[in-house]
């Protein structure tokens, strides 16, 4: 049997809803209505049932919204067949409210499962932009509603209405700001959840401007949320975000920056041309400036310490080598030749190190063998030496240790070579390495330069190379540093 196509989900919404349009308050509509809705939810379910993996839950958790707005609008249509016209609030409005909580839930584990540990900054600048959203909804849904009645039921879940858009609100701005790809299933969301919030606003609006208007008719809007919900639910694509997040550039959109700036500018603007002049209003106002503003400055400081951190993180790189984290070949020369324009006495000093059997063991393990040679000679090479001493990799198994003028170089010879040769062990296997070490200080050269000591360094300990292993043919001395 050929699969529904998600896009075929919301054209069904749209049939099912236009009744409501047309003739709204006829049998057809509360008909037609509750079958389209069960229909979504139907379907809505059974794409929860063919996912896999992570994302199942935070499906279940918007297909759990579904169902219990369903439940509150068969609730409520029971309640008024059984007791005719109700007050202005019922135990249908119990469902509608918890639908919102869970939609948002259901939202926020999908975008942690699309970009895990990647959504700070999103959350923050969501969390400015909802802080704007619910000042809004406050002062001119929730207060002139609050104001000067006494705190009852109704009042409540007046609040928790315009509040329960603030959560969409957010739910659909950290999918929109969060890193990862905008699938099919994630566009539909994202739709969902803007027509979601756009149908309950302009409820709410037509209720407070336009007290005889029908709002019924507006449910359509609504419907066709849930469809696209639904069609989100029931994409081909929908379980694809739940595995391994793919690479994105983090490029600021400039979206992200038009809607930070409406949301600094709102708050002042807000307060200058407020509609009441109320002790609770001008409170509610003022603290919703200073979060906006704690959040600003938290964002603000987040962003200088990540460029902070990729500043060093690029200075680093560029003076010490990747694979060891030792001074690389440039920085060693800026060094030496600080050493040198320094001296006191006889220093400094330079050790040049070869590692002797390291080809074959790379050749015989594999470069992950090698790579840990590597890594752990130029750990205990630091480990050796002073910390005031520069340990230097000059590339493939060549290794430099700078040091102060010393008392016995022989015998920091001797404990460098002692430290690489000591076994190595890696995945089962014992490795031997040896080493040849060659030294040089600044005191026997008549005009010592950075080149001219590291190429005396080299000249002895080729020297010991060859006294001690066969020579090697592609050996020269003509190198230069």
């Amino acid at each position: 049997m050929k699969r529904l196509p998600a896009g075929a989900v919301p054209v069904l919404a749209v049939l099912f809803g236009l009744p409501t349009v047309l003739l709204p308050g006829s049998v057809t509509a509360q008909v037609t209505y509750p079958i389209g809705f069960g229909l979504l939810v139907v379907l809505a379910w059974l794409g929860v049932r063919g996912r896999t993996g992570r994302a199942r839950t935070a499906h279940a958790l918007m297909a759990g919204a579904l169902t219990v707005w369903l439940g509150g609008d068969l609730l409520y249509a029971l309640l008024v067949w059984h007791f005719g016209e109700l007050g202005d609030v019922s135990a249908a409005d119990v469902l509608w409210v918890l639908g919102y909580p869970l939609l948002a839930a259901g939202m926020v584990l999908l975008v942690r499962l699309r970009a895990p540990g990647r959504l700070r900054e999103a959350a923050l600048d969501v969390l400015a932009m909802a802080t704007v959203v619910a000042a809004l909804f406050w002062q001119f849904m929730v207060a002139p509603e609050v104001t000067g009645n006494t705190m009852s039921v109704a009042v409540l879940f007046t609040t928790f209405y315009p509040f329960g858009d603030v959560l969409l609100f957010a739910a659909g701005a950290l999918v929109v700001l969060s890193p990862g790809e905008r699938t099919g299933s994630i566009r539909y969301l994202i739709a969902a959840l803007a027509l979601t919030f756009a149908g309950d606003v302009t409820i709410s609006v037509a209720t407070l401007v336009f007290p005889e208007f029908d709002t019924s008719q507006l449910d359509s809007l609504l419907l066709l949320g849930n469809g696209l919900i639904a069609a989100a639910l029931w994409h081909r694509d929908a379980d694809e975000h739940a595995g391994a997040p793919k690479a994105d550039t983090q490029r600021l959109h400039p979206a992200r920056v038009v809607f930070l700036g409406v949301s600094l500018l709102a708050l002042p603007a807000i307060n200058d041309v407020r509609i009441s002049d109320q002790v609770i209003q001008r409170l509610t106002m003022l603290s919703a400036m200073v979060m906006l503003t704690v959040i600003v400055l938290i964002r603000f400081t987040l962003v200088v310490r990540e460029q902070e951190q990729v500043r060093a993180a690029l200075a680093h790189r560029a003076t010490h080598d990747q694979l060891t984290g030792l001074v690389n070949r440039q920085e060693l020369h800026v060094r030496l030749t600080a050493a040198l324009r320094q001296r006191a006495g006889a220093g400094p000093v330079v050790h040049f190190l070869d590692l002797n059997g390291f080809k074959p063991v790379n050749d015989r393990y594999g470069h992950a063998a090698g790579d840990f040679v590597l890594i752990e000679v130029a750990r205990r090479l630091r480990a050796t030496v002073r910390d005031t001493d520069t340990v230097a990799r000059l590339g493939g198994d060549e290794f430099v240790v700078v040091s102060a003028a010393v008392d016995d170089v022989a015998a920091v010879t001797e404990r460098l070579r002692n430290a690489v040769a000591a076994p190595l062990h890696h995945d089962g296997h014992d490795l031997r390495i040896g080493v040849s070490v060659g030294h040089a200080s600044a005191a026997d050269l008549e005009h010592p330069t950075s080149d001219t000591l590291l190429a005396a360094a080299d000249a002895t300990m080729y020297r010991e190379k060859g006294a001690t292993y066969a020579p090697d043919a592609t050996i020269g001395m003509s190198r230069t540093y």
